[in-house]
């Protein structure tokens, strides 16, 4: 071995040598000296323990499980859960920004103005200098009350205790990528690096609703925050108001979700896994066709603008679109006056209670048919006044007139539908005994609730002292059995009169839904309906009253949807006489006010089938009005009603004729989903294995 090698080998060794000691003389330091812990500027002092080095290693996430998806019946979404971040911030003041109050406030306003900057970064946000605005304020106030900028000595630098760290939420329900990127490049700034702005991105959904001014109502809303963990208490999306479909318990989040990641020894995440046992969401398969909807919203809006130019403005309006063979809710449109929030105002179609007046004429004349109580070719005189009237109205002792609007002479049972004769239908009304008249509330559902499960349904029904059992029999006869005979002493909604007219033409057991069904984890669970019907009118008895129901609208002068026949021959040149069947409804109530007053209002309502012979879709309208002036059925509630349905017909067919053709088995061109009578309205979801 030459000179000196051997000096070095041994000085290499005792290096070597010396690392345990210092090893160990570290690991003694920290232990006694330390007392276990590890010093970190503005945070606890970290434990020098098994559990610290456990946290260091493999952790886990924990994500917010999405509500279900609502689609309507042609699988366009009326609602869904965007995934979206909250950003939060650990903000530490640089050096430089510690050495008086001036520079803070202007490092804290330049980082204000940096992430305000961040936020408007989206490609497709609309007013964004008014955005950035907004932003740029928020986060001033946001960050100046985090580090307190108020409470800091005019003059000299900043103690030690002054301005600590501090957590700041940044933004929330972000969900446009160049938002997230824009604030990742952020903490690269050379002004922010060295931890002075560690970012945090918590996942999160936002709830989306495409269509939302059509579907406030129907499909409803809901509120929801993410709320973080905190003091032991794991995060979770909380729910905040909801109404509509959004209720039911099928969109419900479901349990949340796992992802494993690992640590650094500074506590940084450097490998995120995939997400473990986050359930699919479910969907709900709603009957609705945004379409239809979307002409059921403009239909009845224009016609209560037209009412509102004209210095008569509605108080509010409902109109509903139902597939007959089915009971499918297609659309249902509500109006109301002077409404300044659409989330919160009442939605007409099933919280809207109204007395119907004439409309349960047609009702009430097939359940008397139907129980022997009528011959539908007898003569009724139907003159105020005459002698069938003064032995059969008169004699009750009746404190209020029986009339009509318009002299009506000999009818039979149809004429009296077609001139929708007050003194004709009471006739048949006193026909029937107070039990039949309770039986006739129980078949056609009025008082009694839609089980749809939306919430804050009204019930309405008739007077509850009609059926009490201390009301003589005179006297229910007088009151009751009369005005039930032309919609009075009642109160229905717009979808209870749906349900009635459904239950006309398919059963006593007929029930509207506005569900098809839910895929549930991956299993299609149909909504009930379409099945049996329960006990259903002879055929004979529904034929005379579509009969009668078609020729209300034509061009009949007595009729009362002959104004309705001239104006849509008029204006769209179509004859609907044949068409569209219908009953226009008229009546004139008097409600309570919440001061104890009372005040007069209109109600004007039709409804209509169509097509005439062979029913499809039914449709309702109502109007009502505040005041006593004269407002027709036939005049404004048909008008929105049969353009409707006239429309649902013309989408149906434009749906047909886009279907692309396929080839069938014998070389023949056919249309994809059926005979051309099957649009595919009504079939659950198409899928492997079902």
């Amino acid at each position: 071995m030459r000179p000196g090698e051997l000096t070095r080998v041994r000085f290499a060794f005792g290096l070597l040598g010396a690392v345990p000691v210092f090893l160990a003389g570290w690991l003694g330091y920290l232990q006694v000296a330390q007392a276990g812990e590890l010093p970190r500027a503005g945070r606890a002092p970290l434990r020098l323990s098994l559990e610290t080095a456990e946290r260091q290693a493999e952790q886990q996430e924990l994500l917010p499980a999405p509500r279900g998806t609502i689609l309507d019946r042609n699988h366009r979404v009326l609602a869904i859960d965007c995934e979206t971040y909250e950003v939060r911030a650990r903000v530490t003041l640089p050096g430089s920004a510690r050495k008086s109050k001036a520079l803070c406030e202007a490092w804290l306003d330049r980082l204000a103005d940096d992430v305000a900057q961040c936020l408007v970064a989206d490609t497709g946000i609309e007013a964004r200098a008014a955005a950035y605005a907004r932003h740029r304020a928020r986060l001033g106030k946001v960050l100046a009350a985090a580090f307190r900028s108020k409470d800091l000595p005019a003059n000299g630098p900043l103690a030690e205790t002054m301005a600590p760290p501090a957590d700041v939420l940044l933004a929330g329900e972000i969900d446009e990528l160049g938002v997230i990127e824009a604030l990742r490049g952020l903490a690269t700034r050379d002004e922010y690096k060295r931890k002075r702005v560690e970012l945090y991105f918590q996942r999160g959904y936002r709830r989306s609703h495409p269509d939302r001014e059509l579907t406030y109502g129907i499909v409803g809303h809901i509120e929801t925050q993410w709320v973080p963990a905190e003091a032991g208490v794991a995060g979770a999306m909380k729910t905040f108001g909801v109404c509509g479909l959004e209720s039911l318990r099928v969109l419900a989040p479901q349990q949340r979700g796992e992802r494993d990641f690992l640590v650094d020894g500074l506590g940084r995440p450097y490998f995120l896994a995939p997400v473990d046992d986050l359930p699919r969401p479910n969907v709900l398969h709603s009957t609705l066709d945004i379409e239809l909807q979307r002409i059921a919203v403009r239909e009845l809006t224009a016609e209560a603008d037209a009412l509102v130019a004209k210095g008569t403005p509605p108080s509010w309006g409902a109109l509903v679109l139902v597939e007959i063979a089915t009971g499918d809710v297609l659309a249902a449109a509500t109006w109301r006056h002077d409404v300044k929030h659409p989330a919160g105002a009442a939605f007409a179609p099933y919280q809207s209670l109204y007395e119907p007046g004439s409309i349960v004429k047609p009702l009430v004349l097939a359940y008397a048919l139907e129980a022997g109580r009528l011959d539908w070719s007898h003569v009724f005189d139907c003159t105020q006044g005459g002698s069938e009237y003064r032995e059969r109205i008169g004699r009750l002792g009746r404190r209020k007139a029986v009339s009509d609007d318009h002299p009506c002479g000999s009818l039979d049972a149809h004429g009296i539908l077609v001139n929708s004769s007050n003194i004709g239908a009471t006739y048949v009304g006193l026909g029937l005994d107070r039990e039949q008249w309770r039986d006739y509330m129980r078949f056609y559902g009025f008082g009694e609730s839609l089980a749809l499960r939306l919430p804050h349904e009204a019930k309405g029904g008739p007077n509850r002292r009609s059926f009490d059992a201390g009301t003589p029999l005179r006297s229910f006869q007088a009151n009751s059995a009369i005005s039930f005979s032309f919609g009075y002493e009642m109160t229905t909604t717009a979808m209870q009169m749906a349900r009635a007219y459904l239950r006309l033409f398919r059963g006593a057991k007929a029930e509207l839904r506005v569900c098809r069904g839910a895929e549930v984890d991956g299993r299609w669970l149909p909504a009930p309906g379409g099945g049996d019907s329960g006990p259903r009118f002879r055929p004979e008895v529904v034929a005379a009253i579509q009969a009668a129901m078609v020729d209300v609208v034509s061009a009949d002068p007595h009729a009362t949807g002959s104004h309705l026949h001239r104006e849509v021959l008029k204006s769209a040149g179509v004859d609907i006489h044949g068409l569209i069947a219908g009953k226009t409804g008229t009546a004139a109530s008097t409600v309570g006010n919440k001061d104890g007053t009372s005040s007069s209002v209109r109600n004007a309502s039709f409804v209509g089938v169509m097509p005439a012979e062979a029913p499809r879709w039914l449709a309702v309208g109502v109007l009502q009005k505040d005041g006593s002036a004269r407002f027709y059925g036939g005049s404004y509630a048909a008008p929105p009603v049969v353009r409707l349905l006239l429309q649902a017909m013309q989408l149906e067919q434009r749906q047909q004729l886009r279907q692309d053709p396929v080839g069938g088995p014998d070389g023949q061109i056919r249309p994809v989903g059926g005979s051309p009578g099957d649009s595919g309205w009504g079939r659950e979801p198409q899928r492997q294995g079902q």
